[in-house]
């Protein structure tokens, strides 16, 4: 067993509950989906394997020090999601690392373990004073 988070590339309703119901959804398409890989889910492989080389990288010394539960990891990706396997034994090393990258790319990252969903803020839009307005 190991430690899994979606990696998500469509917009998800505001709703946790809503959003868990199109994760759910998107995981049974992923199996089919043919179609190309998302371009920031093939940036987000690049970024992530560059820190934690894919465990088809590693050498057999290499092995059961690499973070990954199951390779090539790039088999994990698709259009709309993708899923990543960590070993236990590194979990709290890895998702920040993954949380954080993915949101940069503008990744959803669901967490079903933890229950949580990682979305990317959106911007504020800065107010603007009225015309009178100096300070």
């Amino acid at each position: 067993m190991s430690y899994t988070v979606e990696l998500i590339c469509v917009p998800l309703p505001d709703s946790d509950k809503q959003a868990w119901e199109k994760i759910f959804q998107l995981r049974e398409e992923y199996y089919d989906d043919k179609r190309e890989k998302a371009p920031a889910l093939l940036e987000l492989h690049k970024v992530l394997t560059a820190r934690y080389p894919c465990l088809c990288d590693c050498s057999d010394d290499e092995v059961d020090d690499c973070p990954w539960a199951d390779g090539p990891m790039i088999n994990n990706f698709s259009h709309e999601m993708g899923m990543l396997a960590i070993s236990f034994s590194r979990v709290e090393e890895v998702v920040p690392f993954i949380i954080e990258t993915a949101l940069a790319l503008n990744i959803i990252v669901a967490d079903a373990q933890s229950d949580e969903i990682h979305r990317v803020l959106p911007l504020k839009k800065p107010t603007k004073k009225p015309w009178y307005q100096f300070w």
